[in-house]
């Protein structure tokens, strides 16, 4: 048993005891081994006091029951050396969908052999393996039941060296100046959480000014949607539910996601999954109201008559999820979008193609839509395919394919169809190579995504988010749910660390914009051949070369420093030099 690391007293009458249960006997304890409790002998503590202080400390060290069932977010750090204990044991992830079950990673632990991984590798695999035995110094344990507290603070400072550049990337992450989750666990199959933070709102984070942070005051800077993440989770070794408010990435893209990409700051969703070693299926229904009155959505205007608001608007979606000899993972997705339409029991089915082609014929056209060259369907589509490949040890090739509009020219020929084509299509490949104790990975990746993805014949329908904030565009700020359209962006980037205490990491994109790709986000969908023949970047495109170099430091177990410096050269009618700078410091307990 490790030796002693951290004390903390109770105070009972005057005097101090002391509960000798560290971090190390509490993952002893989660292994079966029951630490030992040391209650120092003081004469002059009365008996029956000796008596509750003895059963105190039994409540709270040995009561405990198997490990927390704690979910795996977006955006924790451990999620990163998943995937690089992916590319450098040669075995493939089953379905990399974060937020993650704790059994899903268990099980992909499970097929690596440890024996066979370089020291880097072999660190990485004990921090998520460490990292599925949750623990946390503000914490209360009890039968059935366990309550864990964390701090979480971060100050940012960003600068800009030229105003005529934008900001980068699109959807930068607004990291919170205060967080304080709370995880509550109930047995080893729920777990509630919630994070009460106070972050920024995206008007005064994305401000065009030359400087720019996350710190902000009492008052309209605050970003009202706290809290970020709320959400209810229950799982066992084969299956997984969550329900509530949280981020999602689906899949193992550097430079974003086609599909579900961790753009927005929240998504309002309920997830269920069945899963083994080689099969997963996963149903995800996410709740995206939409208001256009008043919005740069529409530059136009909107009549008074017509449809601004639809608050009963889902996004359903299947994806199934194969494992090829352990090298190899498959993923099919299917879904809709709905506008203006409640929750329906039929898209519950385990799978959408089961309905039949005539599903838009069942809600009203808009007739707003008709206006702009549309049908004013209320009903959009979307497929994906992502595979996953683990070619040797080391090396690893990666691919998205995204459609929410395909017709074909004999369709085009005879009349039947004129929607432009909307698709997405992303490849990459990953090499790691291992320095003594420094590891290293370096990638190259390739995003197209036509001007019509994601938009279809509504609005209501087309495949984006709406994200209600104060004083930015009318108070309502709009996101893809995949990677922006009308855009070629090739990223060539590598990343050295040592453990997780030094992380140094350096990449060079090019990023070709189309005049639809841009922010704010417009439905500027038409009906027409010129719309069904676009390819990307349409009209006169924007090019943007962007070298950018950053670090991370972990100071101390609950302090990490971290850099960026990003230089932008803007092409378009004219040369345009910029850059940015941001330096932030999180502390963590």
């Amino acid at each position: 048993m490790k030796k002693l690391k951290s004390i903390f007293f109770i105070r009972v009458e005057g005097f101090n005891t002391q509960e000798l249960a560290t971090r190390g006997s509490f993952r002893a304890l989660l292994k079966g081994i029951k630490p030992r409790i040391q209650i120092p002998y003081e004469n002059n503590i009365p008996r029956p006091f000796r008596a509750r202080l003895l059963i105190c400390f039994i409540f709270l060290s040995f009561n405990i029951f198997a490990v927390p069932y704690d979910m795996i977010l977006v955006g924790d750090p451990i999620l990163e050396d998943i995937r690089y204990l992916s590319l450098e044991s040669g075995q493939a992830l089953l379905s990399f969908t974060a937020p993650l079950a704790p059994h899903e990673i268990a099980q992909f632990l499970d097929r690596i052999d440890e024996s066979t991984l370089s020291p880097p590798a072999r660190e990485a695999y004990n921090r998520v393996a460490d990292r599925l035995n949750p623990r946390t110094p503000l914490s209360l344990t009890g039968e059935h039941f366990a309550f864990f507290f964390n701090i979480n603070s971060t100050l940012e400072a960003r600068a800009k060296f030229n105003n005529d550049v934008d900001w980068y990337p699109v959807y930068p992450k607004i990291p919170a100046l205060l967080s304080l989750p709370i995880r509550l666990f109930f047995a080893d199959t729920l777990q509630l959480y919630v994070d009460t933070a106070i972050s920024a709102d995206p008007y005064d984070y994305f401000n065009n000014d030359s400087l720019s942070g996350n710190i902000v005051f009492l008052g309209n800077d605050i970003n009202g949607n706290s809290p970020m993440r709320a959400f209810v989770a229950a799982g066992g070794t084969w299956w997984n539910f969550q329900l509530g408010r949280d981020r999602l990435a689906f899949g193992t893209g550097i430079s974003g996601n086609l599909a579900i990409a961790d753009n927005p700051p929240f998504y309002e969703f309920m997830r269920l999954s069945f899963f083994s070693k080689y099969v997963k299926y996963s149903m995800l229904i996410n709740h995206t109201p939409m208001k256009l009155e008043d919005t740069e959505f529409y530059p136009h205007g909107l009549d008074e008559d017509s449809l601004k608001t639809s608050i009963q608007r889902y996004f359903y979606l299947h994806r199934i999820d194969f494992n090829l000899f352990n090298v190899l993972s498959i993923a099919l997705m299917e879904g809709i979008m709905v506008g203006n339409s409640s929750l329906e029991l039929r898209y519950l089915n385990p799978l959408i193609i089961f309905h039949n082609a005539m599903l838009w014929r069942d809600y009203d056209i808009w007739a707003e839509s008709k206006k702009r060259g549309g049908d004013g369907h209320m009903v959009g589509s979307f497929f994906s395919v992502e595979i996953n490949w683990n070619i040797t040890k080391a090396l690893s090739a990666y691919g998205q394919i995204v459609m929410n509009e395909l017709a074909i020219n004999n369709e085009i020929s005879k009349g039947s169809s004129e929607a432009p084509n909307g698709l997405g299509f992303m490849g990459g490949v990953q090499y790691s190579h291992s320095f003594d104790t420094w590891a290293s990975v370096f990638y190259l990746e390739c995003i197209y995504t036509y001007p019509y993805l994601y938009m279809n014949q509504t609005p209501f329908s087309s495949i984006i988010f709406m994200h209600n904030v104060e004083y930015f565009h009318s108070g309502k700020y709009f996101y893809y749910f995949g990677y922006p359209r009308d855009t070629l962006a090739i990223t060539a980037g590598a990343k050295f660390f040592n453990s997780d205490k030094l992380i140094l990491n350096c990449d060079f994109s090019w990023v070709s914009r189309g005049e639809h790709g841009g922010y704010p986000i417009e439905w500027d969908w038409e009906k027409s051949d010129t719309a069904f023949y676009a390819t990307s970047p349409s009209g006169i495109p924007e090019n943007n070369f962007i070298l950018s170099v950053g670090g991370q430091w972990k100071v101390l177990s609950y302090l990490t420093l971290k850099g960026n410096l990003t230089g932008i050269f803007s092409q378009n009618n004219s040369d345009v030099f910029g850059g940015q700078a941001s330096l932030s410091a999180t502390f963590h307990y």
